[in-house]
């Protein structure tokens, strides 16, 4: 990101050899294991390699609680279809996917080796179930795609058991059907899950017209350089005193004490809610511009904002998922799990304008992207005692890959819980919030989004205006203004605000 124009790139690149480096080298198959561990294989196995940091604790955390399993996915597209639907094509289909990619005929080991492994079987079929719901008008339909989503959730995959995936047609009509993918998270994340989507439906409409499919040749890049990648990180001074610099130059952000429901203390229990700004859209992307900067810093920086709203810390961090994904060309392409959730640094008061906020903020993330693949559970393993670094994270989603007109994206039903407290996504024009009730109470969670809906506002309004107020939803900003007795409130925080506002309003 230093160079963003090619006169940039020229100029950077100009006069220098190509270099070769361990970065471009290929990983041989069982390169990353013990010829010990490889005695132990099973046949039928074509690699092995360690899961990465971020894998394992995925998988602790999907395990250690049996009321949420987190990264244990359910979506579900709403497909739209010109031909009756076919379930032996779709089968055919997907079993052309499965040889194509390793990640799909992967299986995980926690134990009987020296460390976890994940090991690639030669072969794997993944069970395809179809289902008739022709009889059922759409609100029918929509609730029988609830209940089934709540059964794919309370049914984990046997991790030792390649593939972790599996997919569900659901036919309401000749023209529609709803394609459910439940998916171990641990192995894949969204951009790989949506591609995986539509390379099923390029395949599955060729075969059921007669077509033989012709996918495009796959890169030589495999998952396992991108874990070759993690293991040269863990080994860089480099990389570990950029992450040591800013977990400690920044105070770890908390959410505020007692917003949880009160008397909560057993299973978690979820509450969703969004923010739309597609009216709001173009001119954020104003913003985005005069700040020299993508939507993504924009629409991060008013969450930033938000979070700064809610704590008294003059600087603090709080966790930005970025992609670990080599830079290769075709890597796009390699499905696996790539993401990384990682610290980000904020000071609240440091930009006057909202210009210069997204322009931090950009820079923030530039500083960052170099030393991506450092994973997260090492951070917190050497920076954080062990502990969670933060209580929420952030996660921009911009999958453009997805045809719009074959798949009704913004009808998806999606169920994927994670173990933060709060999990802020954003997509399409929508800011989604999901909250862990035990610490976010539905009334707060509104509240907070609220704030998000009144920060774009101000964002949008002018890429000068002043970055260093504080914007309230509406009823808020009736509490800050309610009468000429009111008490001063310059210097309390947003937080104590809200609770005496749930204290005099408590339904």
């Amino acid at each position: 990101f230093s160079h963003r124009t090619v006169a940039e790139l020229t100029e950077a690149l100009g006069g220098r050899e190509a270099l070769t480096t361990e970065e471009d080298r290929r990983v041989a198959p069982f390169e990353l294991i013990s010829a010990a561990d490889r005695e132990l294989l099973p046949a039928g196995v074509v690699d092995a390699y360690p899961l990465s940091r971020v894998q394992a604790g995925m998988v602790v955390e999907m395990l250690a609680d049996a009321d949420l399993h987190a990264y244990h996915n359910v979506t579900s597209f709403r497909i739209r279809d010109d031909l009756p639907f076919a379930a032996a094509d779709l089968r055919a289909a997907v079993d052309l996917v499965v040889a194509r990619h390793e990640v799909l005929r992967t299986s995980i080991h926690l134990s009987g080796y020296s460390q976890p492994l994940q090991l690639v079987h030669e072969s794997a079929v993944l069970p395809v179930g179809v289902r008739e719901l022709r009889d059922l008008d759409e609100t029918a339909v929509e609730a029988a795609l609830r209940e089934f989503t709540a059964r794919e959730r309370a049914t984990l995959f046997d991790l030792r058991r390649p593939p972790l995936l599996r997919l569900h047609a659901h036919v309401c009509d000749d023209k529609t059907w709803w394609l459910s993918v439940t998916e171990c998270h641990p192995i894949i994340e969204g951009w790989s899950h949506h591609s995986l989507v539509m390379e099923v439906l390029e395949y599955y409409r060729a075969l059921r017209r007669g077509e033989k499919p012709a996918p495009e040749p796959l890169p030589e890049l495999r998952y396992a350089d991108f874990i070759a990648a993690e293991l040269r990180a863990l080994e860089s001074e480099n990389d570990k005193g950029y992450w040591r610099d800013v977990v400690t130059r920044h105070a770890p952000f908390e959410l505020p004490d007692g917003w949880g429901v009160e008397g909560t203390s057993g299973p978690r229990s979820a509450h969703v809610t969004a923010v739309t700004y597609l009216d709001l859209e173009d001119r954020l992307r104003e913003l985005a511009r005069a700040a020299d900067a993508p939507m993504k810093s924009v629409l991060l920086a008013a969450h930033l904002t938000v979070l700064g709203q809610l704590t008294a810390e003059e600087s603090f961090h709080t966790g930005v998922v970025l992609h670990g994904r080599p830079d290769v060309t075709g890597a796009e392409r390699v499905y696996g799990m790539y993401l990384n959730t990682l610290p980000i640094g904020f000071r609240p008061a440091a930009a006057r304008t909202w210009r210069q906020a997204v322009a931090d903020v950009f820079a923030a993330e530039t500083g960052m992207w170099q030393h991506r693949q450092y994973p997260m559970p090492a951070i917190a393993q050497e920076f954080g005692d062990g502990r969670r670094l933060f209580d929420t994270m952030f996660i921009y989603l911009d999958f453009d890959q997805v045809d719009r007109e074959l798949v009704d994206y913004l009808s998806s039903i999606d169920d994927s819980p994670t173990e933060f407290p709060l999990s802020v996504s954003v997509r399409v024009g929508h800011v989604g919030l999901a909250v862990d009730t035990r610490v976010i109470s539905p009334v707060h969670a509104e509240r907070i989004a609220g704030m998000y809906r009144a920060v774009l506002e101000a964002m949008a309004a002018s890429p000068d205006g002043d970055a260093t107020g504080t914007y309230l939803p509406p009823g808020e900003r009736e509490l800050l203004t309610a009468g000429a007795a009111a008490v001063s409130v310059v210097d309390r925080r947003v937080h104590e605000l809200f609770g005496e506002r749930v204290a005099a309003t408590p339904d």
